[in-house]
């Protein structure tokens, strides 16, 4: 359920725009892939279908987590995009309102238990102080059982081994080199351990030795924190399987701890402190929903005392300490939310909405129902909205792409055939994601289908998600990350196997940026490629590309006569600005070497261009059409040429030129 920089899952029982988009390449080869798996299927038994001993199957997919609620990325985005707390909630949860506990008719809060360590045989804990620069008086750590009750001193530490022969606890209380104080030995599990956790700022803490939580926020590396918790009470009880170890807390204090999102993408720089702000409904909202749902914690149905885990099986809460990028952001968005929820008056328990989250969807969130069979029907506030904030290049999502590769071999094994011949998504839900696949193969020689459930392919791969394609045999991915679903796509994908574009985001060139402007240092480099221009005449011919990167591609294009600057003079080539349509006319008119204007005056809008002349005898070449379709009687000649265009312009030319 949580999301971290590098991509870190956590979940909601399991975790992390319309719809995925699926280009003309996948739908095609969903096509062929039926028809092969068709003809295995009919083959006769004396003609099995052929299985490649090499052959790989490839799951591409987008998002990583459940998909169901709040997309992390997706509200990340939509913060970007000045969107409110209020409209994130009332988008990823439909129909629903954020109230008050004790309030707008909810019940009042309380507090909360919240599992730390589960079927222990032995823990050792470690009563510290909080360092602060101004210090509160310092609080006694008292360690009570039944009437009996312990002091622990700065640092001493309190041994406990559980017995699972009675279910008793040995206590034992040692100072800080574990030598014995005191020994109280064995008795009940039924001991609590208080100090000052209950004030607005406590002295001191405990920490569970050998414990470690990952912190991402950390500067100016990630680390990993000893667990430690400074608000509110410790419980130990005894477990059908052990020691069972909770903190009793405040829930607004309990959703200062929880680390599912980035606390720093509510820096003001990244305009995120609207997602944080959801972040921490949709944390506090859960939790509260559970607490009404499932019994008291002394009835032990959370599974070890507690009303909420503190792992992603629940919710990841982390305690105190974690204290990165971003903190303050975090504790802003915690207290500016204090004591609200999300609900629905749908809603069973409460009102309240059990609000689900994963990092990122792969453009559409699901609707409950249909992932989840312990929902069987739909539920209002928890169905498919449109998510492309998600994928915007901006959010810089590590998983808006993804592809796993296994062999057939493995696939096969795991779906049960003796040798795989063919897969692929044969139904989907709402989202689009993978509802259905079938797998086809050999059993005992058998041409055989087997199907299985988006769910299950995710969980027995080893994906990131359930919003995939899968492809069996060699694929060919596309060169960029952010090109798919581009009406330019095709011609992108031809100019970069051409060599003739590297990428916009050097030096790893995923993307292509196919809505960013061409500048006309950018165009030059794209001629010299497509030309193949190697001789710059030893010139520095203009002034002004003396610190530009594509200074060396500018020589050669005015060597070869492609271009003789942007000014009166010929002096400068201006490599910064933007290519016009009009520009582009003319360096492709010049590059091609097209001569011929057929009738004439194709579009109305050109007459006081300079570049008419060009842009007739581009028309007639077929490499332009116009800019206003379907009618087409304008050029826009003033308009910058966007990279997706530029790479229509050439391939165009290229095919016509072949």
């Amino acid at each position: 359920m949580m999301v971290s920089p590098d991509g870190a899952q956590g979940a909601h029982g399991v975790v992390d725009t319309g719809t995925m988009s699926v280009s003309w390449r996948s739908r095609w080869w969903r096509v062929l892939a039926s028809l092969a798996i068709a003809v295995a299927l009919v083959a006769p038994a004396n003609a099995p279908a052929a299985a490649d001993e090499d052959a790989t199957v490839s799951f591409v997919g987008s998002g990583w987590g459940h998909g169901v609620g709040l997309s992390q990325y997706g509200a990340y985005g939509q913060s970007k995009e000045g969107y409110t707390v209020d409209q994130i909630i009332g988008h990823y949860y439909q129909g629903s309102s954020i109230g008050t506990m004790g309030e707008d008719g909810l019940d009042p809060k309380e507090n909360l238990w919240v599992n730390l360590e589960k079927d222990r045989s032995s823990l050792l804990l470690i009563a510290e102080e909080i360092g602060y620069l101004d210090p509160p008086p310092l609080a006694d750590v008292t360690v009570t059982r039944g009437d009996d009750t312990w002091l622990l001193g700065v640092n001493d530490k309190l041994q406990i081994e559980w017995n699972s022969g009675d279910g008793t606890c040995a206590l034992e209380i040692q100072d800080f080199d574990g030598t014995t104080i005191e020994t109280p030995g064995p008795g009940p599990c039924n001991v609590d351990i208080t100090w000052d956790g209950w004030e607005e700022k406590p002295s001191r803490k405990i920490g569970i030795d050998g414990c470690f939580n990952w912190d991402w926020n950390a500067v100016p590396q990630s680390i990993n924190r000893p667990c430690e918790y400074a608000r509110g009470e410790l419980h130990l009880r005894s477990g059908p399987g052990g020691m069972d170890l909770s903190v009793e807390i405040d829930i607004d204090d309990y959703v200062l701890g929880i680390s599912e999102m980035p606390y720093y993408w509510g820096l003001a720089e990244r305009d995120g402190l609207e997602a944080l702000k959801a972040q921490a409904l949709a944390a506090r909202s859960y939790a509260r929903e559970l607490q009404i749902l499932r019994p008291p914690p002394g009835d032990n149905l959370c599974g070890a005392w507690c009303d909420v885990r503190d792992t992603t099986v629940d919710q990841r809460y982390v305690g105190w300490g974690h204290v990165g990028l971003g903190i303050d952001e975090w504790i802003e968005a915690v207290d500016s939310t204090a004591g609200q929820v999300i609900t629905h008056p749908d809603a069973p328990n409460g009102n309240v909405v059990r609000s689900y989250y994963s990092s990122s969807s792969g453009g559409a969130t699901e609707s409950v129902h249909e992932v989840w069979s312990s929902f069987g029907t739909p539920i209002s506030y928890l169905m498919s909205v449109d998510d492309h904030w998600a994928k915007l290049p901006e959010v810089n999502n590590p998983y808006d792409s993804w592809t796993v590769t296994k062999d057939a071999a493995f696939v096969a094994a795991k779906v049960g055939l003796d040798t795989l011949t063919g897969a692929i998504v044969t139904e989907t839900h709402t989202s689009g994601s993978a509802k259905r696949v079938l797998f086809t193969g050999l059993d005992n020689g058998v041409a055989t289908e087997v199907y299985k459930t988006g769910v299950w392919v995710d969980q027995n791969m080893g994906l990131r998600s359930i919003y995939f394609d899968v492809q069996y045999g060699e694929i060919e991915l596309p060169p960029f990350d952010d090109i798919e679903g581009s009406v330019h796509y095709d011609d992108i994908v031809y100019i970069a196997e051409l060599g003739i574009t590297k990428g916009c985001n050097p030096p790893s060139n995923t993307n292509y940026c196919p809505k960013g402007t061409v500048t006309r240092g950018e165009m030059a480099a794209f001629l010299v490629r497509t030309f193949g221009l190697t001789d710059d005449g030893n010139t520095d011919w203009f002034t002004d590309d003396d610190s530009s990167i594509f200074e060396g591609d500018i020589n050669r294009l005015r060597q070869a006569g492609i271009t003789s600057g942007c000014n009166a003079d010929g002096t400068k080539f201006c490599p910064k600005a933007p290519v016009t349509r009009g520009e582009m006319a003319a360096f492709l008119v010049r590059g091609f070497g097209y001569t011929n204007p057929g009738s004439g005056d194709w579009f109305d809008d050109d007459d006081d261009s300079m570049f008419e002349g060009d842009i007739d005898r581009l028309r007639q070449a077929g490499v332009t059409f116009g800019c206003n379709p379907p009618d087409n009687t304008n050029f826009c000649p003033d308009d910058s040429v966007r990279r997706d265009q530029m790479a229509s312009f050439l391939t165009r030319a290229l095919i016509g030129d072949s």
